[in-house]
């Protein structure tokens, strides 16, 4: 359902939201397809932890003249931005940290039972719960030289309640202080938070 080709193909911000969302609910609608996604495998990974926040970002971000082109690799960037010129004006690297041996075990659960771990937390304690992932994460990015890049951090959790959100809101500035103390060598940084569609400029 999602090929390599396809999904590097060059689009407008708005045309890549588009063939994300679609190829989502195509998904879903089969078992084994939806159980790859849930689990990872192939390019389901790339998928969701690239392809899917960049749609988010590059619609938040870029005018819809503009085009994006997702590039699948290990070549320092996951994306190139184009203006209405066709000139090259950003290249774009996300970063996703997560638990992944929490998340890997819980999404075995979903396949397995229907459902994953059962996790109960007062308001915000699971982003707090993230916080050493996503500081060593930008710790690690920070040793790397992103300067023709915009670096995006991206946080993902489980969307609260509406009365709830102040608290995570809360706990996302006291984690945008503590990035902010780390120096990156990029063009920009950012933090996408994906539950409330939102993008936070850090620096540049």
């Amino acid at each position: 359902m999602i090929s390599k080709d396809e999904t590097e193909k060059t689009r407008s911000p708005r045309g890549l939201r588009q063939f994300v969302t679609r190829r989502v609910e195509k998904v879903r609608r089969v078992t084994k397809q939806r159980h790859e996604a849930v689990l990872k495998k192939g390019i389901y990974k790339v998928f969701s932890d690239e392809i899917i926040p960049l749609s988010i970002f590059c619609l938040k971000i870029y005018p819809n003249t503009y085009t994006v082109q997702p590039v699948i690799g290990n070549q320092g960037y996951d994306a190139i931005v184009r203006d209405d010129k066709g000139n090259i004006f950003d290249h774009i690297e996300l970063t996703l940290p997560h638990d992944g041996f929490s998340a890997a075990r819980s999404a075995r659960l979903v396949v397995e039972r229907g459902y994953g771990k059962i996790d109960i937390y007062s308001p915000g304690k699971n982003l707090n719960r993230m916080f050493s992932f996503i500081l060593k994460a930008c710790h690690n990015k920070s040793k790397k030289d992103y300067s023709n890049c915009s670096l995006v951090v991206c946080l993902n959790f489980s969307p609260p309640f509406p009365e709830h959100k102040k608290e995570y809101l809360n706990s996302i500035k006291k984690l945008l202080k503590e990035i902010k103390c780390i120096s990156f060598r990029a063009r920009k940084v950012y933090l996408l938070v994906m539950p409330f569609n939102n993008v936070i400029n850090i620096f540049g």
